[in-house]
């Protein structure tokens, strides 16, 4: 009789759960994982070229398999696309945490257009790597994903009243982008180099502000300069 009572009782204590997984836990480890094959990807590009280097490859040095990979990165132009956002990502954070959303126009746009020169300078041989390969097989002329954020540093500008309100923010978004990309393409053709990318860069900005006229004497005092 004990016996069948001990039977009953441990037939109504309902199993152990399973220990649970915090979602930031799992997504710290997504987002690791996801960096790793990054890192892994991006050593192999400098190493073997972008066009050499295969998804084999990449999972095999991330220590990965090889539908990780795709999982994290498909297709293979992805790489590009990720190298891109994190450098607009870095151009963004320093205009947020230097505090310059309130500053003028000119002054966000120089910042923003600054951080990317500093970023191709800094690592020129990764520049050439990347940034070769992304102007092959990525269209960064059409829908370009850098004239998002400058459109939207534009856009807030107008709404200060700092530019005119019929600019087309959309537009000269995409005019500052493919000013960018044709001076990185420029820059990276030939070495030594052949002009100081910050400079040119930072001339950009003011051209585009400016335009190529000399100022008239009923020009707007908003507009920057």
């Amino acid at each position: 009789m004990p016996d069948q009572i001990a039977a009953r009782a441990e037939l109504a204590t309902p199993p152990a759960a399973a220990p649970v997984t915090s979602p930031d836990r799992h997504a710290r480890g997504r987002e690791r994982r996801r960096n790793q094959v990054y890192d892994a990807a991006l050593a192999l590009f400098m190493k073997k070229g972008y066009e050499e280097t295969t998804m084999d490859d990449i999972a095999e040095r991330a220590d990965v398999a090889r539908t990780s990979v795709f999982n994290y990165f498909s297709p293979k132009t992805a790489f590009l696309d990720e190298w891109g956002t994190r450098r607009r990502e870095k151009a963004m954070h320093a205009i947020e945490s230097e505090h310059l959303e309130n500053e003028s126009v000119s002054k966000v746009l120089q910042r923003y257009m600054a951080v990317l020169g500093e970023l191709d300078a800094d690592a020129r041989a990764e520049c050439v790597v990347m940034f070769g390969a992304s102007l092959k097989w990525n269209n960064l002329m059409r829908g370009s994903r850098l004239a998002g954020p400058l459109s939207d540093v534009l856009d807030q500008a107008r709404l200060k009243h700092q530019i005119s309100e019929e600019i087309d923010t959309r537009q000269a978004g995409m005019l500052l982008a493919v000013g960018y990309f044709a001076a990185v393409a420029t820059w990276i053709a030939v070495e030594p180099e052949p002009f100081d990318l910050r400079d040119y860069l930072a001339k950009l900005v003011d051209l585009m502000l400016n335009g190529l006229l000399e100022p008239s004497p009923h020009a707007s005092a908003d507009w920057p300069g």
